[in-house]
């Protein structure tokens, strides 16, 4: 038999890990170092390939029991190799959910916003499991909680059915004063005590009346002490997560006649802002947005909240004195200071360096971040050589150029490999080929003229606390397709933090993750539109409730946006029949766009 310490250091799993990294390694090397250490007649080698062999695809979910039927493998490997793989799906799994975790107070009144306006006093309880993630909410009572509905046993019972350890009640004064009544310190005792009783920790007991609140979390600080919850922040936000009843998925609306809008001007063998492959990108939707916005709104400042592609503000930069453009990618960023910043930039100096690299052949080049992660998957790589020798070459440089010279090269880079790119038109996934083309080729882009452009990368809900213009366009996600991990490469390119990538299609730690992705959209968007200082709101939403892909469904109804926004003010609705994004995995007919117009001054 052959020792582990017979194989050749550089053959060897773990040398060859520290060397070579992950991606150089088979399943079964990646194991072996698991395992650590071989069994008597065996290495950890063989002892690992064995393992691989017999369990084949059912891997990931191989049982302690399971393992300990290959030879050798005792309860102590058998524990090891499933607490590895049950790390590895926690992970995965929390980068995938949409599942709301309760960590502070704030959390909790994002989730009972709806309470601040209620006529009458409602008692709501939030369950959660032992890691403070929201399992149910549930109203537990309407009326007046002292005389009325409410009994411990309406708030114990679920909790037992759904298995929670740990509960939260919210409480809502109509009077506006949210100090807690005796009645309320009554309540508090009773459940307090009934929880220790049961076994159920109180965590808090928040009392909100308009834009205050009241916590009881410091009074029950000797129950929960250890619990992961803090009581601080500022009065939160939420719409009716209580609703039922079956959603509507189509709406009365409107259609117009389309009339002609200026689109951004075309210049030969230059990137225009529009020569992107984007989810949700309007510019084939421009003239009837703006056939709409001309018709109902009238302003001299607009505001584009979800920016993406920045077409929309393009074209409004030819139709409105003030633009303000927003989004909280990295890489959306560099591009609208690319297109529409009014910096200092040299047009002939980026040329004449984009030529340059241009002449660069990637096997003169040696492997680099990006072509050793995304070469040979997303990319050619040679393809990927010179990208990633660019990238490193521009931020060398960077002294030497401007502000708006560096976001132009930047800008140009990932408008380039957006051409070439081995995908559908995002980075969720790449095509399995055996050969990639080399084709990158590097084009300048074409800056938009505007008069006057302020450019942000905030999260569009703390954004809209800060802002006051005449007209402001939401075009939020609509599905659980996370917009920083659809992009990530793009992100990871950007920002050049040149991050530790995790699974097949190579992603960093998540970040940047929105709520519009998650069952809390609707809370959140009601907040959005709360909090906005506008004259007039103008949201951009779809119809693809029923598709066949979980991850095209729509967060928020139709119904449930023309409510949120009929609070704020008279409300039209449009419609538009138009073909939606499908990567070959999703089949919705009688696909439509709609557009919500909003005059909150009447």
């Amino acid at each position: 038999m052959t020792k582990i310490k017979d194989i050749p250091k550089v053959d060897r799993p773990r040398e060859k890990f520290l060397k070579k990294g992950p991606q150089a390694l088979s399943k079964s090397d990646l194991l072996a170092i698991v395992l650590g250490s071989g069994i008597k007649g065996k290495n950890v080698q063989k002892l690992a390939q064995q393992i691989i062999n017999k369990f084949s695809k059912t891997f990931l979910d191989v049982t302690v029991k399971d393992l300990q039927t290959v030879d050798g493998i005792g309860p102590a490997k058998a524990l090891q190799i499933a607490a590895a793989i049950s790390l590895v799906k926690r992970f995965y799994e929390d980068g995938q959910s949409s599942e709301i975790t309760i960590k502070k107070s704030q959390d909790v009144l994002s989730l009972t916003y709806d309470l601040r306006d209620k006529k009458k006093e409602y008692l709501v309880c939030l369950y959660l499991d032992a890691r403070n993630v929201l399992i149910k909410k549930e109203v537990i009572s309407v009326g007046l909680v002292d005389k009325t509905l409410f009994h411990p046993r309406e708030i114990f019972e679920p909790a037992f059915r759904l298995n929670a350890s740990s509960i939260i009640l919210v409480h809502n004064h109509p009077t506006g004063n949210p100090n807690p009544s005796k009645q309320d310190k009554s309540i508090v005792d009773r459940i307090s005590y009934a929880g220790k009783i049961n076994g159920i920790e109180i965590t808090d007991f928040i009392i909100v009346a308009g834009n205050k609140h009241y916590s009881f979390f410091k009074e029950l600080g000797d129950k929960n002490k250890n619990l992961d919850y803090v009581a601080e922040g500022v009065q939160g936000t939420l719409f009716d997560l209580l609703e039922i009843e079956k959603p509507a998925y189509e709406i009365s609306a409107e259609k117009i006649q389309e009339t002609y809008f200026h689109v951004p001007q075309i210049k030969k063998n230059h990137f225009q802002l529009q020569n992107r492959r984007y989810i949700g990108n309007k510019h084939k939707l421009i003239e009837w947005i703006f056939s709409i916005l001309d018709k109902e709104c009238e302003g001299k400042s607009f505001t584009d909240i979800f920016a993406g592609t920045g077409v929309v503000a393009a074209v409004a930069s030819k139709h409105f004195d003030k633009i303000i453009l927003n989004d909280f990618l990295h890489s959306n960023q560099a591009i609208y200071k690319a297109f529409f910043d009014n910096g200092k930039w040299n047009q002939e100096k980026t040329n004449i360096i984009i030529r340059d690299y241009n002449n660069i052949n990637g096997e003169d080049l040696d492997e680099n971040y990006f072509s050793i992660n995304f070469g040979g998957k997303y990319f050619s790589k040679n393809s990927a050589k010179i990208i990633g020798f660019i990238r490193e070459n521009i931020e060398k440089n960077r002294e030497n150029l401007t502000k708006r010279e560096y976001s132009m090269l930047i800008s140009s880079l990932l408008y380039s490999i957006d051409k070439i790119a081995n995908t559908v038109g995002h980075y969720d996934a790449y095509f399995k080929k055996e050969f990639v083309d080399d084709n990158f080729f590097m084009r300048p882009i074409n800056p938009i003229e505007a008069k006057e452009v302020l450019i942000f990368r905030e999260d569009a809900n703390s954004f809209a606390k800060q802002i006051q213009t005449d007209i402001v366009y939401i075009d939020p996600p609509y599905n659980s397709r996370q917009y920083s991990r659809f992009y990530h490469v793009l992100e990871t390119l950007t920002k050049w933090d040149k991050p530790e990538l995790h699974g097949v299609a190579l992603k960093p730690e998540p970040e940047n993750m929105s709520d519009y992705c998650r069952v809390s959209a609707k809370d959140r968007f009601a907040e959005l539109v709360n909090d906005i200082n506008a004259n007039y709101l103008v949201v951009s939403y779809n119809n693809t409730y029923e598709s066949k892909s979980n991850s095209s469904k729509n967060k928020i109804t139709l119904e449930e946006i023309k409510k949120i926004l009929s609070k704020k003010g008279k409300t039209k609705v449009f419609e538009k029949d138009y073909r939606h994004f499908n990567a070959g995995n999703t089949d919705f007919n009688n696909h439509k766009e709609y557009l919500f117009v909003t005059n909150t001054k009447s």
